[in-house]
């Protein structure tokens, strides 16, 4: 009876201390967010911020800025962080791999590639046209991906794959830079390349929310079949997993939200490698929690680069995706010589 009475108070203190880091985790996300509406070229009064949200006025200049400007980027940085931090969190859990992650197995490059060649075919081409060239480029790097690993097979350890996604994305990169030259885009393109989210608008957000939100929700309702594969294939079957609905399910729910948010504000790396393994030391294993908390912490990461990107050389920006390589790197690097990539 003891033991029983000291187990169920352990599960509550567990799950009460899960339930402190979720507070924490949305009181930053709130503190953050005004923060990131508040700070820019232009001082703006928290009451003209308040009216910019929620009363606007196209005769107040402020307010313009606010509601056409702060507010759609805020909104992006929510969507970046938790897109490529849930696909991330998907992706070491579906390949049972510490090291995946979109920008390392070289899905956001691909997207990249995409977005480059509908530019080149369709000059005019409308955000959800540049959608779906963004998640035929990202699925093609995950083609590429998987093929490298079928012909080394048992070889295929998690630096095998990092290695392997880094020379798919290299490629990537290679071939948009050479298209984006040769065919006179590549002013067009580096709004996406460097990584940023200073010219997004309220209508681009407008149609990729809904695509986040639905594949958040696809995220979730696999979150338990990704806990059991996590543990290897042997456990997962056993208990019942359907192997290749779960994969293609999952894979699909990777290159969406990793497609959609590469189209919103290109390639910001490393985003989807450090939140994974930060939320797995907070609240464990399980992917039921382990996928909310990455959206959290994911849109705080973002959120707090972007802040950072626009502190760093006022009234000029710093790269998104140069501060948040600044942090993922040295975590990469780390992970990299931590028992060649294994937990």
């Amino acid at each position: 009876m003891a033991n029983y009475m000291h187990k169920v108070s352990k599960q509550n203190l567990i799950q009460l201390n899960i339930m402190g880091w979720g507070l924490l985790c949305l009181v930053g996300l709130g503190l953050l967010s005004c923060v990131s509406l508040y700070v820019g070229a232009k001082s703006i009064p928290f009451e003209t911020i308040g009216k910019g949200l929620f009363y606007y006025q196209a005769s107040n200049p402020s307010e313009v800025i606010v509601h056409t400007l702060r507010w759609p980027r805020l909104l992006a940085a929510i969507i970046c962080g938790v897109s490529f931090s849930v696909s991330g969190a998907l992706m070491q859990g579906l390949t049972n791999n510490p090291m995946a992650s979109p920008s390392i197995l070289g899905i956001n490059s691909g997207a990249a590639f995409g977005l480059v060649v509908a530019m080149i075919l369709y000059p005019m081409a409308a955000l959800p046209l540049l959608i779906i060239a963004s998640f035929l480029g990202a699925a093609l790097a995950v083609s590429l991906i998987f093929f490298l690993s079928s012909r080394v097979r048992q070889n295929a350890t998690p630096v095998f794959l990092a290695l392997a996604g880094t020379a798919v994305s290299a490629v990537f990169v290679a071939l948009t830079q050479i298209l984006a030259l040769i065919f006179d885009v590549a002013q067009d393109l580096s709004y996406w390349t460097a990584g940023g989210i200073s010219g997004v608008r309220l209508e681009q957000i407008e149609v990729i929310a809904p695509l986040t939100f639905c594949a958040c929700l696809l995220a979730l309702y696999l979150s338990k079949s990704i806990t059991l594969l996590s543990f290897g294939q042997e456990v997962a079957v056993g208990l019942g997993s359907h192997l290749k609905r779960v994969r293609w399910i999952s894979g699909f729910t990777v290159l969406l939200l990793s497609g959609t948010a590469v189209a919103l504000a290109g390639p910001i790396g490393f985003v989807g490698l450090v939140v994974p393994h930060i939320t797995r030391q907070l609240v464990g294993v399980d992917y039921r929690k382990v996928i909310p908390f990455c959206a959290l912490l994911g849109s705080l990461l973002v959120i707090g680069a972007d802040i950072v990107s626009r502190l760093v050389n006022p009234p000029y920006e710093t790269p998104l995706g140069a501060i948040t390589a600044l942090l993922g790197v040295p975590f990469f690097i780390w992970l990299a010589n931590r028992k060649g990539g294994r937990d």
